[in-house]
C-alpha cells in the first residue's frame, strides 16, 4: 500500500483514544461530576485529560500527513519528519511502556522518502 503512513497515524490516535476512554473512565466522570468547567482535581485527572488530548493531536497529525501522502506523491516536509521523530524519541525514552514505538515505522518511512524541502524566495 503506497499511502499508509496517515492511516496508521490515525489508527493509532483511534487506539489511542479508545484506550483512555476505557482506562480513564473514572476520572473522565468525575470531570463531567464537577461541572467541566475547571473541574480537574487531581493529578490523576489531569493525566488522564492529557492522554485524551494526545490522542486528538496524533489524529491531526495523521490528518495531515494524509494529505501530504496524497497531495504531494509522498513528499513530506522535513521539519515535520524530524519533529515527530524528536517527540518519537523522547516519549520512548521517557515512557518505554507506551505506544509510542508505534510511531517509529511511520517516521523512518517519512525519513526515507524524498524530503520536501521549504522553497526560499527572495522579496522584491
Amino acid at each position: 500500500m503506497k499511502h499508509w503512513r496517515g492511516y496508521w497515524l490515525i489508527a493509532v490516535a483511534f487506539i489511542h483514544t479508545v484506550f483512555a476512554l476505557v482506562m480513564f473512565a473514572n476520572d473522565y466522570k468525575s470531570l463531567y461530576d464537577n461541572g467541566i468547567i475547571n473541574s480537574i482535581t487531581s493529578v490523576q485527572v489531569h493525566a488522564a485529560v492529557w492522554f485524551f488530548l494526545f490522542g486528538q493531536v496524533l489524529f491531526i497529525v495523521g490528518l495531515l500527513v494524509h494529505h501530504y501522502e496524497w497531495a504531494l506523491g509522498n513528499q513530506f516536509p522535513l521539519s515535520i519528519s524530524i519533529n515527530l521523530l524528536l517527540l518519537t524519541l523522547i516519549g520512548v525514552v521517557l515512557m518505554p511502556d507506551s505506544g509510542f514505538w508505534l510511531v517509529f515505522p511511520v517516521v523512518f518511512s517519512m525519513l526515507l522518502s524524498k524530503p520536501l524541502l521549504p522553497k526560499h524566495t527572495v522579496a522584491e
